[in-house]
């Protein structure tokens, strides 16, 4: 393998998708065929390919495409899980154009360790991951704890597909990035935490954070700090705008929210054990 090329959550935009595909190189042999780079280079996607965009049928089959003819990788994101716990209990609002494709998302697994680096749709967290190492959707007997309530699966699962987060006081208004009250929000979760204050933690940061107070211990049971010198791992799910940083050591969010912004993030990935922001490309 001749590098890497990490792209964000695409969210059903196969625009977006196909315009960031072009300018890192990658081609098609034939109008209808899969995308390749001439060098060899392979794209790692970080989940949550579908919903929200126009077109999530078409990000499937380009997607689909690639990692069958085995010039990408991808790991499930929790729009992908959310839609197979939705299947799994029989949910009639499954739409159809999905339903075909619902094998293929059953396998596909919930982390990679590949070539120098680690892909994970949110967090990056051993516990974790250990309790669900080597699983996929494809055993029922699995997803159906996965979507139970209280089960260690269910909580792995929760954690590595939608983050680690901290209550707000109720003196502080936390809105997302489609306006929307929370009364939780995200943390970066490879810092440690203690001590810092809710604008050191809160990711993406949020202007009317306290930078006076924090989260107790009790509030951050499942802090496990990342260690500066493990390998480059690689992140989606976060919705940054375009102003937050993406790269922090060896940690990268390539999720800026495309359906918010119109821009598709990917981070080019040489084989270097810092990352740099240089090296993220955008669609537009």
């Amino acid at each position: 393998m001749s590098g890497f090329d990490v792209v964000g959550d695409i969210h059903g935009h196969a625009d977006h998708l196909l315009r960031l595909l072009t300018k890192l190189g990658y081609e098609r042999g034939s109008p209808s065929g899969s995308f390749a780079h001439p060098v060899g280079r392979i794209v790692a996607f970080v989940g949550d390919l579908i919903n929200r965009g126009p077109a999530s049928s078409e990000v499937i089959d380009i997607v689909r495409g690639m990692t069958d003819a085995g010039t990408a990788f991808a790991v499930l994101g929790n729009h992908e899980f959310n839609l197979l716990a939705a299947a799994f209990v029989g949910d009639k609002k499954v739409l159809k154009k999905y339903r075909e494709h619902l094998d293929w998302f059953r396998s596909l697994p919930f982390s990679l360790e590949v070539g120098g680096i680690r892909v994970v749709h949110a967090v990056w967290h051993p516990t974790s991951l250990a309790v669900i190492a080597g699983r996929t959707c494809s055993d029922e007997d699995f997803l159906q704890r996965a979507i139970t309530k209280g089960t260690p699966e269910g909580q792995a699962v929760q954690t590595v597909l939608k983050g680690i987060k901290v209550s707000i006081p109720d003196d502080q208004v936390y809105l997302d990035r489609f306006g929307i009250p929370r009364s939780r929000g995200r943390i970066r979760w490879w810092l440690d935490p203690w001590g810092l204050s809710y604008a050191d933690l809160l990711f993406p940061a949020y202007s009317g954070a306290s930078a006076d107070s924090g989260p107790s211990s009790a509030d951050l049971p499942d802090a496990e700090p990342y260690p500066s010198d493990d390998p480059p791992v690689f992140i989606g799910h976060y919705c940054l705008p375009v102003s937050e940083p993406k790269v922090h050591g060896n940690v990268a969010c390539v999720d800026g929210c495309v359906t918010c912004d119109g821009v598709l993030w990917a981070y080019r990935y040489n084989g270097e054990r810092t990352l740099d922001p240089v090296h993220l490309v955008q669609s537009d």
